[in-house]
């Protein structure tokens, strides 16, 4: 794993820390992106679903 050097919030890092229950900050920060990329790859999920159209007419759903 590379080792990578950034400034971040210390308030927001200890905000984070609290939520995810966890005591060190490589914790928070890897269960802060897992995080954030899993709701990314939820959204785009559910915008891909929203472009499928719904068939509300329940006589077209029995002929298609």
């Amino acid at each position: 794993m590379p080792v990578t050097s950034v400034n971040i919030d210390s308030e927001l890092l200890e905000e984070a820390k609290r939520a995810f229950h966890v005591r060190t900050n490589r914790e928070a920060i890897n269960l802060a992106l897992e995080d954030a990329v899993r709701r990314q790859r939820q959204l785009d999920a559910i915008r891909t679903l929203s472009r499928i159209p719904v068939v509300t007419d329940p006589q077209r759903v029995e002929h298609e």
